[in-house]
């Protein structure tokens, strides 16, 4: 701690004598030990009383933030599942809807085909009848026409025959006679002109033959250019593409669930196919699709499409929109 002060001090001997006054000052050091007892009993008790409180507080919240999410989830659920069955029961009050309006149209139209189908068939049987009695007439008419058509020609050809008959005895006149060497030369002509008339025939049917032998050759010849262009250049090892629709659902509960669906010109073949598909795509990790598969893919679909919805209504127009939508997801 610092001090100051003053004393008077005596003039050392001298033959006036005397005394003055003499300042000082400075700082003194001293150690000092101080021990302090605390009693902190109080301050634990207090400090161990706020770690209670703070860990109830903790586990409070805790329950409470699993309260809060219990309740958040279990409204969600039920929101969620308000919203779908809302949806499901509208879409159901839809469908319903649109099923009773197509049973009305189609038993309007199945009324309609009836009444057609009766006036049809006993329009075919007044047809019929009209027919049979068309025939009859015509049938007679044709008869005569052939009756008549048979005398006209033996009446044209008769001229023929008697001139045949004429040189029929003409030629045997000859053979009594002394014009023997004109028959005998007649008979040379006419044995000629016959075997012309022969070979001309021949020569008419080798022709025909060798015509349908042409027809022939070109109808092969024209099936194998179409089976050839229809054939596809392989080892025959080729592979074709089979649309199936394969389905893999994955639940915590009830486990994976799958089902394939292929068109029934196979499946028809074998029921068990199906379930063999299924089996064999259960491990299979799905690559993606490339370009030329996904262009095929949705060739194939837009055909399906076009040919299973052929309308123009609002309603096979929504379906092929939703079809597209889902498969472009």
């Amino acid at each position: 701690m610092p001090y100051h002060g003053s004393i008077i001090v005596d003039y050392p001997a001298s033959k006036t004598g005397g005394s003055r006054s003499v300042s000082y000052s400075g700082t003194a050091y001293e150690e000092v030990v101080v021990d302090i007892d605390v009693d902190t009993t109080p301050f634990d008790a207090s400090v161990a009383n706020c770690n209670d409180h703070v860990s109830g507080l903790t586990a409070s919240v805790g329950a409470m933030n699993l309260a809060q999410c219990a309740a958040i989830k279990s409204n969600a659920e039920k929101v969620s599942k308000s919203i779908i069955d809302g949806f499901l029961h509208t879409v159901r009050a839809a469908l319903s809807t649109q099923k009773a309006e197509l049973e009305q149209k189609v038993e309007t139209r199945l009324l309609l085909l009836r009444q057609q189908a009766a006036s049809l068939k006993e329009k075919q049987e007044k047809m019929a009848a009209d027919y049979a009695r068309t025939t009859a007439r015509y049938q007679k008419i044709f008869s005569d026409l052939n009756n008549e058509l048979s005398i006209r020609i033996h009446e044209i050809d008769q001229p023929v025959f008697n001139a045949a008959k004429d040189i029929d005895e003409q030629s045997d006149r000859m053979l009594h006679t002394d014009m023997v060497q004109t028959a005998v030369t007649m008979s040379r002509e006419t044995s000629i002109l016959q075997a012309q008339i022969n070979a001309a025939t021949v020569k008419r049917h080798a022709l025909e033959a060798m015509n349908q032998a042409k027809n022939f050759l070109v109808s092969k010849a024209t099936s194998e250019r179409t089976i050839q262009e229809s054939f596809i250049d392989g080892s025959g090892e080729d592979g074709y593409l089979v649309p199936v629709c394969y389905m893999r659902t994955d639940s915590g509960k009830e486990g994976t669930k799958q089902k394939c669906v292929m068109p029934d010109y196979y499946s028809h073949k074998d029921r068990n196919l199906e379930e063999q598909l299924c089996q064999s795509l259960k491990d299979v990790d799905f690559a993606h699709a490339s370009k030329t598969e996904d262009e095929q893919l949705k060739s194939y679909v837009q055909t399906e499409i076009a040919q299973r919805i052929t309308g123009d209504d609002s309603h096979s127009e929504r379906v092929r929109t939703m079809i597209n939508k889902m498969f472009n997801r």
